[in-house]
């Protein structure tokens, strides 16, 4: 699904003397069928962002469109946006309550389709969506490590099969094997489900690694979109607006700055190592001071 802000503000009113804008005429459009990543620091209005792409809240002005539905149009249905937009929020698992798994992701929709009598099919989908198997139905929620927790939350929402998919920091309280069998995961969900994914977050370096397209946030404005490798290019401007780069990006820098060879997209510092291997191999000295 296509989303698309046309000149949209939000404020928070909690006294008209003390209107707080949380963001000043956004205009963006972040295409269907990519992962699309957004950034910035804390304050920059990436929650109200997710907020108002999840129907949450409404602009104070302007427009939302995602897919075929208009947010602020008085026939907006939102039983039926909902299960074309799914949000998967920080520590989702932290609101598991059913005894076992199958439960846990059936529940949603025994509450908005109560006569389906193909929820059991449908658990199984989700669950080989998020790279469970049908073992896992029978099982404690409260059982599972972190990881299968998260893709178990993950597949509560997929339940639904929406066409988008919006992530609040996903990698949050991962470990690392955890937070690569998300990412892997994710790629997943794109290329063999068709899923438009939007994620919140702090982890550019694992954005970095997977997605397309990248929304820098500061002060409620749109410093800077685009392809990931033009911008996490901007290392300075990423800087000034107190904005994290991945640590294979600066690495790759000061390589650059010092020798003027240029490694190329390597997507983490692993690839990274693997590259300047290959260069010292091949006689191109790479000062490491």
């Amino acid at each position: 699904m296509e989303v698309i802000f046309r000149n949209v503000s939000f404020s928070y009113n909690y006294k008209k003397e003390n209107e707080k804008q949380a963001l000043k005429n956004i205009n963006m459009c972040l295409e269907n069928g990519l992962i699309h990543g957004i950034i910035g620091p804390i304050g920059s209005g990436k929650s109200t962002m997710l907020e108002l792409m999840n129907g949450i809240t409404m602009p104070t002005n302007g427009e939302i469109i995602i897919g075929k539905y208009n947010l602020i149009k008085k026939d907006f249905n939102f039983n039926k946006f909902r299960y074309d937009v799914g949000l998967v929020y920080q520590f989702p698992e932290k609101q598991f309550f059913c005894n076992t798994v199958g439960e846990e992701i059936a529940f949603t929709e025994k509450v908005f389709s109560p006569k389906n009598k193909n929820i059991k099919n449908k658990v199984i989908k989700a669950l080989k969506m998020v790279g469970l198997d049908e073992s896992y139905i029978m099982r404690s929620p409260f059982s599972l490590n972190n990881g299968e927790k998260r893709r178990v939350a993950i597949a509560s929402v997929l339940i639904s099969n929406p066409k988008l998919l919006i992530m609040d920091e996903p990698t949050i309280g991962l470990d690392n094997n955890s937070k690569k069998r998300l990412m892997r995961m994710l790629k997943k969900l794109k290329t063999m489900y068709s899923k438009t994914i939007i994620i919140v977050t702090h982890d550019v370096d694992m954005l970095y690694e997977i997605v397309d397209n990248v929304i820098v946030l500061n002060k409620g404005q749109i410093v800077i979109e685009g392809d990931k490798l033009n911008v996490f290019a901007n290392v300075e401007l990423l800087e000034k607006n107190n904005t994290p780069v991945p640590n294979v990006v600066k690495v790759e820098k000061m390589i650059y700055d010092k020798t003027g060879i240029d490694l190329g997209y390597l997507p983490n510092m692993n690839s990274l190592v693997r590259a300047i291997k290959d260069a010292k191999e091949k006689s191109e000295v790479i000062p490491y001071e």
